[in-house]
């Protein structure tokens, strides 16, 4: 890439104004072709998945969308000068957190001013294995194509390397495309090549239709009341309370919830592998 004095071109013919944030966003429509299998081992993914909600164990600044119990999560993978990807940056707040980890950090956006590059998701314009760790904090349901954005995730992260976030589940409408249930994000992930390490909830439906939904005030007033009473009076689910294990109320806590938490790693040399799945599908 040669850089002039008030624009940037690269061998491959892509050229941009130097503006801040730089705009590395696509100029023209591209086609991409994606290898799909046939059936789906979303169920039994779920089964070898830890769902538990992870130890809260951040102690650094704090962002304005809170990514604490996310960082607390892959914490122990994340070694001091690691490169990280924070795909759909917003406000840029997440450089906080990566700051207090000593990592190198990229926030991008498609839109954002405060963003260090302006790039779509479905097009990164990065090199293969640019990134130890990929970020998406409530993006993947803007994305008009999650296999396709996936696939780029998994291209720009290294071998081993973590994609971990958040996606809406049960969040009404805001200006979003698809919307993923834990069965639904195991299909990407597997279509990635990245392996799934741990989902969990974030929050509950409810509570996200009474803050987040287009209703009447009235109306989301009185779900919020259902969301507290659901809350604070377990026991009127007695079956669910006192007959089922952990793991089985975890799992029902995840098919509510408003938002789904994860971590996944890519696939590659030194790890599992697509080309490792055992004959019932699941990850060597």
């Amino acid at each position: 890439m040669s850089l002039g004095v008030s624009a940037v071109e690269c061998e491959c013919g892509f050229s941009t104004h130097l503006t801040m944030p730089l705009d590395m966003r696509p100029r023209r429509t591209a086609v991409r072709t994606l290898g799909c299998e046939v059936g789906s081992q979303a169920v039994g993914d779920l089964a070898g998945c830890t769902i538990e909600r992870p130890p809260n164990t951040y102690k650094g600044p704090s962002a304005q969308r809170d990514s604490s119990e996310l960082f607390s999560a892959v914490a122990d993978n994340l070694r001091p000068g690691a490169r990280l990807l924070d795909l759909g940056c917003g406000p840029r707040d997440q450089a906080g957190p990566a700051a207090h980890y000593g990592l190198q950090y990229v926030g991008i956006d498609h839109g954002s001013a405060a963003a260090d590059l302006l790039a779509d998701a479905h097009a990164l314009p990065f090199r293969r294995q640019t990134f130890d760790a990929v970020l998406a904090y409530a993006v993947l349901e803007h994305l008009y194509n999650p296999f396709l954005a996936l696939a780029e995730v998994a291209r720009v992260l290294v071998p081993g390397g973590l994609f971990f976030g958040a996606v809406s589940q049960g969040e009404p409408f805001h200006d979003s495309f698809f919307h993923h249930t834990a069965p639904g994000l195991l299909t990407l992930f597997r279509a990635s090549r990245l392996e799934p390490q741990r989902l969990w909830y974030s929050y509950d439906t409810l509570h996200a239709l009474a803050t987040m939904g287009r209703y009447a005030k009235p109306i989301r007033w009185l779900i919020e009341v259902v969301y507290r009473l659901h809350e604070g009076l377990p026991f009127l689910a007695p079956r669910k309370h006192f007959g089922w294990t952990r793991r089985e109320r975890e799992i029902d806590e995840l098919h509510r919830a408003a938002s789904i938490c994860f971590v996944a790693r890519r696939v590659g040399p030194g790890a599992s592998s697509p080309e490792s799945l055992q004959r019932d599908g699941s990850w060597a």
